[in-house]
């Protein structure tokens, strides 16, 4: 199976199996920690279950959200959430289980273990309209992100980032902003060509409200590559 992860700076999304459509995958949501490559300050922030997205037997990428993602205030509407999230901030840890990544421009991308951290796009002429949401996750080898608190500006993050890939552009991942109706985690389709798991984890504003953070993590479909 090939599979591949866009990488034109922040203006596209995950791409796994081309002419693939949901039905060919599978997700589900097993009682298993995150892997001892993940260091231990991310690992202690971790839920102690992977949602796995499969073609098949086996699990191409799993997932493990934070315990409780910090806000920097509570959002007013579902629309306005991911951007609650602060820069750099920590979301997931993701494994990267198939042998055959590749990036939309034909670039390897190892297997192994990935930090996952948000980040927005930036509101400049080389990004304009790439994509359709400023939202994404910023994957870094677990190797090169081992402190909960580091990587904590734009810049430090992407440089993380690219050093997984030979072109050293950084693995990036669409959000989008959803609804939590339903049984979550679940496949959607979030827009044409596009496929998702939406997700749903727990959250705390820095004024101490608690709520539900939900949103759409696109594997397949992408932006305007650049």
């Amino acid at each position: 199976m090939k599979i591949g992860f866009t990488t034109a700076v922040l203006t596209a999304a995950i791409f796994i199996g081309a002419p693939a459509g949901a039905a060919d995958f599978t997700l589900r949501t097993v009682d298993k920690p995150a892997p001892k490559e993940v260091s231990e300050s991310i690992r202690a922030v971790l839920q102690p279950k992977a949602i796995q997205l499969a073609q098949g037997d086996k699990p191409a990428v799993e997932i493990w959200l934070r315990q409780e993602m910090p806000l920097k205030a509570k959002p007013a509407s579902a629309n306005d959430a991911l951007m609650a999230i602060p820069e750099t901030a920590l979301l997931a840890a993701v494994a990267v289980n198939d042998t055959s990544l590749r990036d939309y421009k034909d670039n390897e991308v190892p297997k192994g273990h990935y930090t996952a951290r948000f980040a927005v796009q930036p509101k400049d002429g080389d990004h304009l309209g790439t994509a359709e949401f400023d939202s994404f996750l910023v994957l870094t080898d677990a190797q090169n992100d081992k402190d909960l608190n580091a990587l904590a500006t734009f810049k430090a993050l992407m440089k993380a980032s690219g050093k997984s890939t030979t072109s050293g552009h950084p693995i990036v991942v669409s959000l989008r902003p959803a609804s939590g109706e339903g049984t979550l985690p679940r496949l959607t389709e979030p827009a044409g060509e596009h496929k998702a798991i939406r997700l749903k984890v727990s959250a705390k504003a820095s004024s101490g409200d608690k709520t539900d953070l939900v949103f759409d993590l696109v594997f397949h479909g992408h932006g305007h590559i650049q």
